[in-house]
């Protein structure tokens, strides 16, 4: 895709191109690419939708992952009052609604 500049900012552009020490006719392009970096670093990532396959790999990992855990620290799991159930006891009450803290 081909850009047209206004004047102004071509001129702009070729005095930056000056100022940082860019010569020659590529120049006014160094400094382009200079910004587009700039911009592209601070642009958040687009968000994509991972494929199925991707996310049961991921799933596959993260299961794996807290399998060992669990081998190796058999002492602080405890298969009979998983985590969500001690988070429930301590942040609801019977009744299922947040305990003020």
């Amino acid at each position: 895709m081909a850009a047209t500049l206004k004047p102004e900012t071509a001129a702009r552009i070729a005095d930056l191109a000056q100022r940082l020490g860019f010569a020659g006719p590529d120049g006014p392009e160094q400094v382009l690419k200079m910004a587009l970096d700039d911009l592209e670093a601070k642009a958040p990532l687009p968000r994509r939708k991972m494929p199925v396959a991707e996310i049961t790999e991921e799933y596959k990992l993260l299961s794996a992952a807290g399998r060992r855990w669990r081998e190796e620290h058999p002492d602080e799991y405890d298969e009979t009052n998983p985590p969500s159930k001690v988070w429930q006891e301590e942040l609801y009450d019977e009744r299922g609604l947040p305990l003020s803290l």
